[in-house]
């Protein structure tokens, strides 16, 4: 029915996101974390308005002013005394910081990644339970993270199963806590999320700690850590490898007797590959190398500010000098003769559109690994097709969590006055 002569507007918002690919996912993404307060629908599409099309300068500032504003209104209500509502704005300008920060470049970013870990950990203590902040003793630093434990009335007694999440290239703690902290919460467990090596939140503070292959060792150090707490069961212990960190908790799983089990989202068995593919093989495979200083400047014609910001953001974060560096470095990114030393049960997860490498990826390790294999594949009918299930994390996580459980012969998620249920 349409009632074209109306004088009633029910909604001014135009669901129109952007052409360019990569500005419309890192949308649905921000959109995404609303399913445990780390957005409004709202919010995110006002700033839409404000964006010119395939800038990264016009997006970081369009969503820092967003967050800015909602911090704002956030500690006016902590002011009056209402911290529910203050924590609320607190934990939506932590991801809309982390927004802006996606394309600020480098390794310190635009420094809104810094506001979007103060906000959260200012929300994350009026938290029911608090979230507790916990760093990693790292190679003369530390990983920053924080432990999310589950409210008494969905705890089990004793020690518990624990979920240990590993972020990918562009990922943060405090996101991870919306993807899987949270939801592992609800049902009763223990979940420890972390900024490793090569992430931001890292290496704002620890700017000699980049990507490195053998990213078992930073994880033996966070497994270290994690099953010595006294209300953890180290032999309940999962890992939890979203995008790239799918490839860093993987080499973990293989080396380290300590993983029970393992969730792949989606699974990343040879990062160059993988990057091979999403920049293109023009691109990739280019003869001139390019430092991130010959770019400064560089008019948009002659390079695109994508590119510009993705050359100084590899270099900075694998601890290169330039493209080709990079690129050689990535032959050492692939998990080999490793992926058939896994042998905990595993969870490959990967949506339908997410392309013909990243399904290859997935297949490689359905079929390379050693143990107990799950499959999901999520199609464009379920709301979750997207790269790692950024459009419907409430389904993701039910299956994420379901496996687990049933893996670990674990059931924690008990509702007040019935039994376990995820």
């Amino acid at each position: 029915m349409s009632f074209e002569d109306s004088d009633v507007v029910r909604s001014a918002v135009r669901l129109e996101g952007f052409r360019d690919d990569e500005f419309n996912y890192q949308l649905i993404r921000a959109l995404g974390v609303a399913d445990y307060g780390g957005s409004t629908a709202g919010e995110c599409l006002a700033v839409v308005a404000e964006i010119a099309d395939g800038s990264p300068a016009s997006w970081t500032r369009a969503f820092e002013r967003l967050a800015q504003r909602v911090e704002s209104e956030g500690r006016a209500c902590l002011a009056a005394g209402r911290r529910v509502s203050g924590r609320d704005h607190l934990l939506r300008a932590s991801t809309y910081y982390r927004t802006a920060e996606y394309y600020g470049g480098g390794a310190t970013g635009s420094g809104a990644g810094a506001r979007s870990q103060a906000c959260f950990l200012e929300a994350a203590a009026l938290l029911d339970p608090p979230v507790e902040r916990l760093d990693v003793p790292f190679d003369g630093g530390s990983l920053p993270g924080y432990l999310v434990r589950p409210a008494a009335a969905v705890s089990i007694s004793g020690p518990r199963p624990t979920l240990v999440c590993v972020g990918g290239f562009d990922s943060s703690a405090e996101e991870l806590y919306f993807q899987l902290g949270a939801p592992g919460a609800e049902r009763g467990w223990n979940v420890y999320v972390f900024d490793g090596p090569g992430q931001l939140g890292c290496m704002r503070t620890n700017p000699g700690l980049t990507f490195r292959p053998d990213y078992e060792v930073p994880l033996a150090a966070v497994l270290d850590t994690v099953t010595a707490l006294p209300d953890v069961d180290p032999d309940r212990v999962a890992l939890a490898g979203q995008s790239f960190g799918s490839y860093f908790a993987a080499r973990s799983a293989a080396t380290d007797l300590r993983v029970g089990a393992l969730v792949a989202n989606p699974p990343v068995v040879d990062m160059g590959r993988y990057m091979e593919a999403w920049v293109g093989t023009e691109v990739y495979r280019m003869t001139r190398d390019i430092r991130p200083e010959d770019v400064t400047g560089v008019p948009e014609d002659l390079m695109p500010r994508q590119m510009q910001w993705g050359i100084e953001a590899i270099c900075t974060r694998f601890g290169v000098a330039s493209f080709h560096a990079w690129r050689d470095a990535m032959e050492a990114y692939r998990l080999g003769d490793l992926l058939g030393a896994v042998s905990c049960p595993v969870l490959a997860l990967v949506g339908e559109r997410e392309g013909v490498e990243p399904r290859a990826q997935f297949d490689a390790l359905v079929s390379g690994v050693t143990g107990p294999v799950t499959s999901r594949i999520f199609r464009p009918a379920d709301g979750a097709s997207a790269h790692c299930q950024s459009d419907n994390l409430r389904l993701s996580a039910q299956v994420t969590f379901d496996w687990l459980e049933d893996e670990l012969g674990a059931s924690p998620g008990a509702l007040p006055g019935g039994s376990g249920d995820s």
